[in-house]
């Protein structure tokens, strides 16, 4: 045991992770910062077009133009930035979300008792074969990978071997990310 599991009494793993509020903190506040920011650099360039317009000669709109112009840029793009990113990051919750639903779907799917047969033999459509793990695969000779039989990688090459997945992996073959023939969660 560690020190620090020695000083933790039981009372301390109800409380919250302060982890998971700072983050919680933060996704609330972020559109909110990036709003600021854009409303500060379109303020910043509002200051520095009245400065450049008050002078008339060029070399004093200069540090009006730097100021001004590229920092009210600067806080506009970090504000952008800001909103951008959050976006991105409910999306990416949106789209993990799903991916967990159809993956829970699929399995649910796969354990009822109608499910097809993974071994074909029964008469199983061609949809069903398709999902299923290939009983044979193909090799070409001096390939890195291994493909199904009727993948178009290796439609039409005269030098294929017929191998079991199990047998590919063991000569340091991987499967073809474009037919998959093992399923990633299928060991063979």
């Amino acid at each position: 045991m560690s020190a620090d599991e020695q000083r933790r009494s039981p009372l301390d793993e109800d409380e919250p992770d302060p982890r998971l509020l700072l983050r919680w903190v933060s996704d609330a506040i972020r559109p909110y910062v990036g709003w600021i920011l854009i409303g500060c650099g379109a303020v910043v360039m509002l200051i520095g077009y009245f400065g450049v317009s008050r002078e008339a000669i060029p070399a004093k709109q200069i540090p009006y133009l730097v100021s001004g112009g590229i920092g009210g840029v600067f806080l506009a793009v970090v504000g952008a930035y800001f909103l951008g990113t959050q976006e991105m990051r409910k999306d990416s919750g949106r789209l993990d979300r799903l991916e967990q639903m159809v993956e829970e779907l699929h399995g649910a799917l796969l354990r009822r008792a109608d499910a097809p047969s993974i071994s074909g033999t029964n008469g199983s459509s061609a949809s069903s074969a398709a999902l299923a793990p290939a009983r044979r695969v193909a090799v070409v000779d001096g390939g890195e990978m291994f493909h199904r039989l009727r993948c178009a990688m290796v439609d039409g090459k005269d030098e294929l071997e017929e191998l079991t997945p199990a047998a590919a992996r063991k000569r340091g073959l991987r499967p073809c990310p474009v037919c998959t023939p093992v399923p990633s969660d299928v060991t063979v």
